[in-house]
């Protein structure tokens, strides 16, 4: 399947409000390409701008936000450092942030110099990760089509916290699909509703979960018919 293909399977099954976004870590900027000129508060805000653009975005350009900068792989430079301490010791001190959590901050691994984003439907190159902003329904859908939901000795399916952001890290490092249940950044930044997560794909099941998800949704209407049957034949 190619990009539109992949953006059509996973829009028009799950019916999303938001159309899926692609990112792909680069070792160059793509020529031809826009970079991104316009300043953003924090590296998740590339994921809303990315809804309706494709742009490349270098590494200091994450800088405004230095822990969605960590998260995406970028090494920050001696005279952000202050700056991600502050914020690091202002979460620690609300409570929102355990100081032994630092070291598990994960962090994209793939080496890159920058990330181009853009709407999966549109998106020139091979994506390394697509953001989908999916209600919990959604989310199941997602989940059971990429194959990480299944049942197995040790799950792989991963739940995410705060930052938002780490879940495409861990999305991409693992090769699986993560979910998020977003943070208050997200939130504020992507515009993303208190009704809805985050679910990352990596590019190794993007493919799977498109071509699986028209029979997956299928059974799962089929299921609700039966349980809503079985559900009137007992008093509420």
């Amino acid at each position: 399947m190619d990009n539109q293909q992949l953006a059509s399977a996973l829009s028009d099954h799950l019916k999303l409000e938001r159309p899926p976004v692609a990112m792909a870590f680069v070792e160059q900027p793509p020529s031809g390409l826009a970079a991104s000129t316009t300043a953003a508060p924090s590296a998740c805000t590339f994921w809303r701008r990315a809804e309706t653009e494709i742009f490349y975005a270098a590494a200091a350009e994450h800088y405004e936000c230095p822990i969605g900068a960590m998260t995406m792989g970028f090494e920050l430079p001696p005279k952000e450092a202050p700056k991600a301490q502050q914020l690091v010791g202002t979460m620690i001190e609300l409570g929102y942030f355990g100081a032994d959590e630092v070291a598990h901050l994960p962090s994209v691994q793939k080496p890159h110099v920058g990330i181009v984003y853009g709407p999966l439907a549109r998106f020139p190159l091979a994506p390394d990760a697509v953001v989908v902003q999916a209600t919990p329904r959604q989310a199941m859908l997602l989940a059971e089509a990429s194959g990480d939901a299944a049942l197995r000795e040790t799950p792989s399916l991963a739940a995410m916290g705060r930052p938002a952001c780490a879940v495409v890290a861990r999305s991409v490092n693992e090769a699986a699909a993560t979910l998020s249940l977003g943070c208050i950044g997200a939130r504020t930044y992507v515009e993303l509703p208190d009704d809805r997560a985050l679910l990352v794909l990596p590019a190794e099941c993007l493919e799977r979960t498109a071509e699986r998800l028209p029979g997956l949704t299928s059974a799962n209407d089929v299921l609700a018919g039966y349980h809503a049957e079985k559900k009137a034949r007992f008093p509420s």
